[in-house]
């Protein structure tokens, strides 16, 4: 194999693999009345403080990026434009990467 021409195709896929992996893992999920799917990750992405990315889902229409965060027994999620998401804990599913590493909302 030439290294001149394998050279280029590895970079070619170390940055088709970043752009892929660009979304943050999704660690809990819910399904409410009012949206689809609320997704949380562990991600901070632009959010401040303590707060983590939030994708809220609306029947695969749409997808709003936001913050969460925990505050007592509930997750309260922020969207542009929109009232706080306030949903309790215990509606909340962990993914298969949340139960591979562990995590809890607990």
């Amino acid at each position: 194999m030439n290294a001149s021409l394998s050279a280029p195709a590895l970079a070619l896929s170390c940055a088709l693999l970043a752009a892929c992996n660009a979304q943050p893992g999704i660690l809990y999920t819910t399904e409410g009345a009012r949206f689809d799917v609320m997704s949380l990750t562990d991600a901070q992405g632009d959010c401040e403080g303590l707060a983590r990315v939030a994708y809220l889902t609306w029947w695969g229409l749409e997808t709003l990026k936001g913050c969460w965060m925990r505050e007592r027994g509930e997750i309260v999620a922020r969207f542009p434009g929109m009232d706080d998401k306030r949903v309790p804990i215990g509606e909340f599913q962990r993914t298969e990467l949340a139960e591979y590493r562990g995590d809890t909302l607990n």
